[in-house]
């Protein structure tokens, strides 16, 4: 079993709130005294970890060089000569306390003056040092020396089980393969597969039982359909870093949170939909967007919205809802018979009778649709829109290159995969393949905060099996854009537009 933390004692834990918020526990006032006007502000606005992050390294940022302020760093017998020439003896109790008030080193020479300084309890001080003195063994939840265990939570019985199941081994499989080849930095990665429960609130309390029993460093490759925002609200609480998890629609909303998505959702494919209607000629005010009167599309309609007025430089589009169920082709079709280009992100059931009402009223202007929306191809569809209708994929087969498919076969068949759920198990194998290269980055101090700025760090990552990934601090959506496919209803098959692959700008 994974040690879910290090238990720290009181006075640690109070000296950790004091390290990385700036806070006293006790309720007293910290304050942090900076530069040469010895300006005063709330130490919660110049915490420790601000310059010498959650693992005491520092690292350079400005110009500035933040010391390493380990306790073993700090206490070595023979001192410490540093990069400007300044010697003095090793550190202790009470050489820290002066350091932290007064801005000078055990020889009394002045620290630099980017250093603040802090005004504080003797009591705050006390626990500020006990949490230093430990600060390089607090390492986060399901991480040890010689290993890194992180969970999963799938549906592994019922209508899904099979596809968590799937997901489940083709996961653990990849992790077999780098623990055999050593490891990552000489961690194992050990995958923790948490089932599903009766409802969603089950499920979430069953991952929450294991990240506290268990231990777990991150969540990784989850089947989260349904289930998106409360599981963000879960792990958000103990800064759980979520990566890759199988969704329809992550949604926007989750920048600068410790989630990464592969793939876009409707709101990034709607709006590369709506780029495609305007790269092929439609002006904005001959640009409808249409869906049901349901909260869960008055996001990708906005985004329709938004991101014609970007491109057509403040143009907007005409806006069409409609009662869900109760849909009339027929007097829908004359609402939009002035548009050149219909962006419709109703379900299937109404796209077939209204490209039947449009057709008989003599019209046929491009239709753009959401795969997600479509249960069968349109294949049928009245001949005149041969063509005139453009589907957005998050993914397809062509994403998968000569040596992922190579991995994924080998996969397969060292570890007897099911033939069938190939996507599901393509886009865990994704999230895998994330996971690994996050914590090859995060070094071998490893830590959730690491491996969240690895990930951030990574720029069209190709996996095999996926459009290439990028990240960033304002990116949590690995492949941003669509493939943008025409109905070829002559010969009954998808024809790529372009190149197949459109990224959003």
């Amino acid at each position: 079993m994974a040690s879910p933390a290090m238990a720290l004692d009181d006075a640690e834990m109070r000296g950790k709130q004091i390290y990385f918020e700036g806070t006293s526990p006790r309720g007293t006032e910290i304050t942090a005294v900076v530069g040469d006007e010895a300006a005063l502000l709330p130490g919660s606005a110049m915490p420790c970890s601000s310059c010498h992050g959650g693992d005491g390294l520092g690292r350079p940022e400005g110009g500035l060089i933040p010391l390493d302020i380990r306790w073993s760093e700090l206490v070595k017998t023979y001192g410490h000569v540093h990069h400007n020439g300044r010697r003095h003896p090793p550190y202790d109790d009470a050489s820290f306390a002066r350091s932290m008030v007064g801005g000078v080193d055990p020889a009394n020479n002045q620290l630099d003056r980017a250093m603040p300084l802090y005004q504080m309890s003797t009591e705050d001080m006390a626990d500020l040092i006990a949490y230093m003195k430990v600060l390089e063994n607090d390492l986060d939840p399901g991480v040890s020396n010689d290993r890194v265990q992180v969970a999963t939570l799938l549906p592994l019985s019922g209508p899904a089980g099979a596809t968590g199941e799937a997901m489940a081994r083709i996961m653990q499989g990849h992790f077999e393969d780098i623990n055999k080849q050593g490891g990552i930095f000489g961690r194992r990665i050990d995958l923790l597969a948490v089932p599903f429960g009766q409802s969603a609130e089950a499920s979430l309390e069953n991952l929450q039982q294991a990240l506290r029993v268990e231990g777990a460093f991150a969540v990784v490759g989850a089947y989260t359909i349904g289930l998106d925002k409360a599981l963000l609200d879960v792990l958000r609480t103990d800064n759980v870093p979520l990566i890759g998890p199988f969704t329809l629609d992550p949604g926007d909303a989750f920048l600068d949170s410790g989630a990464f998505y592969i793939y876009s959702g409707f709101d990034e494919q709607a709006r590369a939909l709506a780029d495609q209607a305007v790269l092929q000629g439609a002006d904005a005010g001959k640009i409808a967007v249409a869906s049901p009167e349901d909260a869960r599309f008055n996001s990708p309609v906005r985004a329709v919205r938004e991101q014609v007025r970007t491109k057509t430089g403040g143009g907007a589009p005409d806006e069409q809802r409609y009662a869900s169920g109760e849909f009339d082709a027929t007097e829908f079709a004359e609402r939009v018979a002035g548009s050149e280009a219909l962006i419709f992100l109703g379900p299937q059931s109404d796209v077939e009778p209204l490209l039947a009402a449009l057709d008989s009223k003599g019209l046929s202007p491009r239709v753009y649709l959401l795969s997600s929306l479509l249960a069968q191809p349109l294949f049928d569809a009245p001949a005149t829109f041969d063509r005139r209708i453009f589907i957005a994929y998050p993914t397809l087969s062509s994403d998968m290159t000569p040596k992922g498919r190579e991995e994924y076969q080998s996969l397969a068949k060292t570890y007897s995969l099911p033939r069938e759920h190939v996507q599901a198990q393509l886009a865990a194998f994704a999230a895998a393949k994330l996971l690994v290269e996050g914590l090859r980055r995060a070094g071998r101090d490893l830590s959730r905060v690491k491996l969240i700025e690895g990930i951030e760090e990574l720029f069209a990552f190709q996996t095999g099996v996926t459009p290439p990934l990028s990240y960033g601090p304002n990116r949590r959506i690995g492949a941003r854009g669509a493939h943008i496919v025409a109905v070829d209803l002559a010969n009954k098959r998808y024809a790529p537009i372009g190149d197949g692959w459109y990224e959003l700008r």
